[in-house]
């Protein structure tokens, strides 16, 4: 088998940076992702066990249910609570053992209370979603024992302040400790390494009319309104790279009343409700509220850098045009070895098959040595097999034919 080493210019490091598009429609405490349905499966609906909002994490579990086989996974533990079902699901687990090697959803003390060598079970799917946390005047931002997810970015969003003076937790204009906040979490799954600056389209519906919208039009994190009664002014504030938007625009876009808070009891009047604020925007993902005659769609785009590996392997002309595959050589029913006490003898006069057609149907055209590649091996410096490229049709290589191979590989 013959090696090749990659010259200098038959390796190129790329990357790829991309702006995917994102699209949040938000309706009744249902979130749309996409435009991505819910599609319901033979066993399962919806088929991924997670509702079109959400991203479902290696997309395991596809159209399966929780359902009894009469089946135990592994040998039945004498402890009942310990017996591992077999539910017809794929799960993960580990083994308790000497590396305290858990899950994170595992508390300390239910770790500590299992034995070495018995199974610890997650489940899947593992799901990923946009979540609105909404903050009252009266609403605690920390206690003895806990601290808000909004004060606990007060930090980063102080550390912005050379961008914008709108990046200030507290100010002589509000103080997020005290005022009305919507505070809106968007995984980086969705969006990559951090959301593009200027892509970020916010809609504001109400019984199917816009009646606000805002963008961070300067591109500098700052939400403007663009349209509705409050046009032109600050309503917000996004944070690019931690994937968080601080809604805090308290003007009122309509005079119609929704469910925006839980005070709002089904069956109540409509005064009882409050009417459409930049504050209250996806307001029907912040638990059971649903606000059912409000919508909202969010726009954005992430960044991803996808990195590649281009490799140019080149068979030279003259090259490559022997094999040792049996099929090489003419095939024959005699002896074609010899072999002693000191010696292994080949018989040196087998031929080469002519592979070479012919217009007739006996005779073959003139001898050509003709090999096929099928694979491209790559290998370390130490010849350690570390890739191997596979055409899809074995391509034909003549003494005086040369070919070079583009091989493409995501790192």
């Amino acid at each position: 088998m013959a090696y090749y080493r990659f010259n200098r210019n038959d390796v190129y490091n790329n990357t790829l940076k991309s702006y995917p598009s994102v699209k949040f429609v938000i309706y009744s405490g249902s979130t749309f992702y996409n435009n991505r349905p819910n599609i319901g499966g033979a066993f399962a609906n919806p088929i991924r066990l997670t509702d079109a909002g959400k991203i479902s994490l290696y997309e395991l579990n596809i159209d399966r249910v929780s359902s009894s086989t009469g089946r135990f996974i592994g040998p039945r533990s004498v402890s009942p609570d310990q017996e591992i079902i077999d539910n017809g699901l794929v799960y993960s687990y580990v083994v308790k053992n000497g590396s305290r090697i858990g899950f994170r959803t595992s508390t300390v003390s239910s770790f500590d209370n299992s034995s070495y060598g018995d199974i610890i079970t997650s489940s899947y799917p593992y799901v990923s979603g946009i979540s609105k946390e909404f903050y009252n005047t009266t609403t605690p931002r920390s206690s003895t024992s806990y601290v808000s997810h909004l004060l606990a970015l007060k930090n980063t969003i102080n550390h912005y302040r050379y961008i914008s003076p709108h990046f200030q937790y507290s100010s002589s204009a509000r103080d997020l400790d005290t005022a009305q906040t919507g505070l809106i979490n968007i995984p980086t799954i969705f969006y990559g390494s951090q959301i593009k600056k200027g892509t970020i389209n916010l809609k504001y519906y109400v019984t199917g009319t816009m009646v606000g919208q805002a963008q961070d039009s300067n591109r500098d994190g700052v939400l403007y309104s663009t349209y509705g009664n409050d046009a032109g002014s600050a309503v917000g504030i996004a944070l690019y790279s931690e994937g968080f938007v601080l809604l805090t625009g308290s003007t009122e876009l309509a005079i119609s009343t929704d469910a925006y808070t839980s005070s709002y009891a089904p069956g109540a009047t409509a005064a009882q409700g409050d009417t459409p604020k930049w504050i209250y925007f996806g307001q029907s993902m912040s638990g059971s509220i649903t606000a059912p005659s409000s919508s909202y769609i969010m726009e954005m785009s992430g960044t991803s850098y996808n990195s590649t590996m281009t490799l140019f392997a080149t068979a030279p002309k003259g090259q490559l045009n022997q094999s040792n595959n049996p099929t090489f050589v003419e095939y024959t029913t005699g002896d074609f070895a010899a072999t002693g006490s000191k010696a292994y003898l080949e018989n040196a006069k087998r031929s080469i098959k002519n592979t070479v057609s012919s217009s007739y149907a006996d005779p073959t055209g003139s001898f050509e040595k003709v090999t096929y590649i099928s694979k491209i091996g790559i290998y370390d410096e130490d010849r350690n097999l570390i890739g191997l490229a596979k055409l899809a049709t074995p391509v034909k290589k003549t003494v005086e034919r040369d070919f070079t191979f583009k091989i493409k590989l995501d790192i």
